[in-house]
């Protein structure tokens, strides 16, 4: 997969191209936000599989760069248009690598003046989904609502609220979701940030399983109920997580944690290290626990 190569040639073009201005630069260059992230995470049951002998865990790494120029639309209101690309790589599961790239835009309303007044944002971004594995490739929409306050120059509190659908060459892989988070963040002193939040997920997702596990759900090893509900919905062989390896798409929800602690090396780059928990019972009562520990690198431009 030549994604990670296309991310670095496109990163070089921009520079260049910033180079060549020079003087004759426009002002939207000029007030360019450029933001690289790399990370890597260690993840207990990334395949999101039910029954515990057969999770599987791996390690994935993740390379992003966002662009954005703001604008100004009044003394409350800002606009924000850009652009964002994002590479995931799991060596173990090559299968599951993907590119993603697209358009991105906000609006933000703050109401009153001074760092303590709420802010009020909407965000908005399309991206297009090229997995390595074809049925997955597809685009994702997604929009977001955020209402955020501080509550004093060390404590900031948020509530959000997020849509997401992605829309697969396959229908195996057409998920939505709708998610209700809030976060607290606490500036422990000009380097040191402690964040946290909790969240709840609603919609389809795709989990995995291996092909006899599956077959002995089919088969009524989690009684009648159960096997027809795995009958009739989407599934298939992928492979993803090992030979002969069923994914498959469920109705469900979940509880999302997190927390986070932050080191600001300057004012432009930031290492954090991120614990986080996703907890998902599917519509019958089968649960899926995920957890990660991700270190990631953030340089601000």
């Amino acid at each position: 997969m030549n994604h990670p190569r296309k991310l670095l040639a496109s990163f070089s073009l921009m520079a260049g191209a910033a180079v060549a201005l020079g003087d004759t630069t426009p002002a939207w260059v000029e007030s360019l936000h450029l933001t690289a992230a790399a990370s890597t995470q260690w993840t207990e049951n990334i395949s999101r599989t039910s029954f515990e002998p057969t999770r599987q865990n791996a390690a994935s790494y993740d390379l992003s760069l966002s662009a954005v120029v703001p604008r100004q639309l009044a003394p409350d209101w800002l606009l924000t248009v850009g652009a964002t690309a994002d590479y995931v790589g799991v060596p173990k599961f090559s299968l599951t690598d993907n590119f993603n790239i697209g358009p991105q835009a906000g609006l933000q309303r703050k109401f009153g003046l001074g760092p303590l007044a709420p802010v009020l944002q909407f965000s908005t971004a399309y991206t297009y989904k090229a997995a390595r594995y074809a049925p997955d490739r597809g685009g994702t929409l997604e929009a977001n609502l955020r209402l955020s306050k501080r509550l004093s120059s060390a404590v900031k509190v948020g509530i959000s609220g997020q849509w997401m659908k992605h829309s697969a060459e396959s229908h195996l892989f057409d998920i939505q979701q709708r998610t209700i988070s809030a976060d607290i963040s606490w500036d422990i002193d000009e380097h040191w940030r402690l964040s946290g939040s909790a969240g709840r997920l609603q919609g389809t997702l795709v989990a995995n399983a291996a092909d006899w596990v599956y077959y002995g759900v089919l088969g009524g090893s989690l009684g009648p109920v159960v096997a027809k509900y795995y009958d009739e919905i989407p599934w298939e062989t992928t492979g993803l997580y090992g030979p002969d390896w069923i994914s498959y798409t469920v109705g469900a929800h979940a509880d999302l944690w997190s927390v986070a602690l932050a080191y600001a090396a300057t004012d432009r780059t930031t290492l954090e290290l991120r614990d986080s928990s996703v907890f998902v019972v599917n519509d019958v009562g089968i649960r899926y626990p995920t957890n990660t520990v991700g270190l990631c690198l953030i340089h601000r431009f």
